[in-house]
């Protein structure tokens, strides 16, 4: 993976084009309430003295905003240009690409122009309002959002399976028995040798501008096997096994228009693993294992940020955060079990400790995807519970199974959100004023 070289151009150029869009709306708007004000019925003093007004402050004003929004979107595509020559100069792109992001939003003329000293009119507000509305719906982005912790992100048990290099300074490794050696419609076997390696530091940007990065050195080998044994009706059972070594020292975080996650982990030891599921298709399914640990570990998270389904569009939000610190051996037994239809899903797990640790956690997320809340450790422990757990459910997946094709509630808020906005549209247009 390509190393952090500073602004995502892509998003930068998207920024520019609607900076220029948003120009252009500014300087309709205001020829549209020129023309409703020139030839409205209105005589006397009154109307004489709002006229003079009109065209010796407002729409000066209006149309000098527009051409500092027009100005700022034709510099984003400068910028970007810039930086996709500075990516490839070892000699300081990514300072240099910085400052003059930085410039151009906070110094003179900068985007931030119109927030800083100046009061709100309500061309501001619209602007605002459709900039608020262009990040909610992803700004036409695709992809996945990528926040520290989530998937492709290693954790304790699974360094010789990253998908994610640690850093870039070193990175090596990869499956010696690659492909499955047993395949077919009555199922698969899958068994592996493989280990991974990096060392360094690593960043990216997904297509929200929410920036990742890492740094620290991470190193693993192990040996597993993965089966599934297929049933009718999508029904089957799958066994996972694993048995390795791994030793990691990290720290990395994600911050953006999006939110923000942090954490920091170190330990080593050897470990081994099984799980079992019942998967029932539509009817559910139950899963057990088993994980046997001994090292030490010790770890710190935290995560802030909003959520987004699969086309992009902000649908809810999470929050937590976690610490641990453990040496010793562990034997840990964890359980899951997902309702019919993927209406809800419950996650358990409990310990048996040989050594000393302390610890403790809390989760929670709000959206049209999953409503849940986990609890671990002391935090757990504090409210008269054994080990950990997470309970939830996921409203799109019940509403899926209630209205016909694939209507839900991330349509309908998209739905509502787009029929205020047209009244806010048409309530602005028969405004004369």
């Amino acid at each position: 993976m390509a190393g952090f070289y500073g602004g995502d151009t892509e998003q930068m150029r998207m920024h520019g084009a609607a900076s220029q869009r948003g120009a252009q709306r500014i300087a309709d708007i205001t020829a549209a309430m020129g023309a409703s004000i020139d030839s409205v019925l209105w005589q006397g003093p009154d109307a004489e003295a709002f006229r003079a007004l009109w065209h010796s402050s407002v729409k000066p004003g209006m149309l000098a905003r527009a051409e500092e929004v027009r100005a700022t979107g034709q510099e984003l595509d400068q910028h970007a240009e810039q930086q996709e020559q500075a990516s490839g100069d070892e000699g300081g792109g990514l300072l240099s690409t910085l400052r003059d992001i930085a410039r151009d939003i906070f110094g003179p003329g900068g985007v931030t122009g119109p927030l800083l000293g100046r009061p709100l009119s309500r061309d501001l507000l619209d602007t605002l309002r459709g900039g608020l509305g262009d990040w909610s719906r992803g700004g036409g982005a695709g992809g996945p959002q990528e926040f520290y912790g989530g998937e492709g992100y290693a954790s304790p048990g699974q360094a010789a399976g990253a998908d994610r290099p640690v850093g870039n300074l070193l990175d090596l490794g990869g499956d010696l028995l690659e492909g499955r050696e047993i395949d077919g419609d009555f199922g698969h076997l899958d068994v592996t040798a493989q280990g991974a390696w990096s060392a360094g530091a690593n960043g990216s940007t997904d297509p929200f501008g929410n920036m990742s990065g890492t740094i620290g050195l991470r190193g693993g080998m192990e040996l597993g096997a993965d089966a599934r044994l297929n049933g009718p009706d999508g029904t089957g059972i799958e066994t996972s096994s694993q048995i390795g070594m791994e030793a990691y020292a990290e720290a990395g975080g994600t911050i953006g228009p999006d939110g923000l996650a942090l954490g920091a982990s170190a330990g080593s030891g050897v470990y081994a693993s099984n799980t079992a599921t019942l998967d029932g298709g539509d009817h559910g399914s139950l899963t057990y294992g088993h994980t046997a640990f001994a090292g030490a570990d010790a770890s710190a998270n935290a995560w802030s940020h909003a959520t987004r389904n699969e086309d992009g569009d902000v649908n809810g939000w999470t929050v937590g955060a976690d610490a641990r610190a453990f040496a010793g051996a562990e034997l840990k037994h964890t359980f899951a079990a997902e309702a019919p239809g993927g209406w809800g899903f419950v996650e358990g797990s409990a310990s048996a400790l040989g050594g000393g640790g302390i610890g403790g956690g809390y989760g929670a997320t709000l959206s049209t995807d999953e409503v849940s809340i986990s609890l671990s450790g002391t935090v757990a422990k504090g409210l008269g519970l054994e080990g950990s757990g997470t309970i939830g459910i996921n409203p799109n997946a019940i509403v899926d199974s209630f209205t016909p094709g694939d209507y839900n509630l991330d349509d309908m808020i998209s739905d509502g959100a787009d029929l205020v906005d047209r009244g806010k549209d048409w309530l602005s247009d028969i405004n004369p004023f």
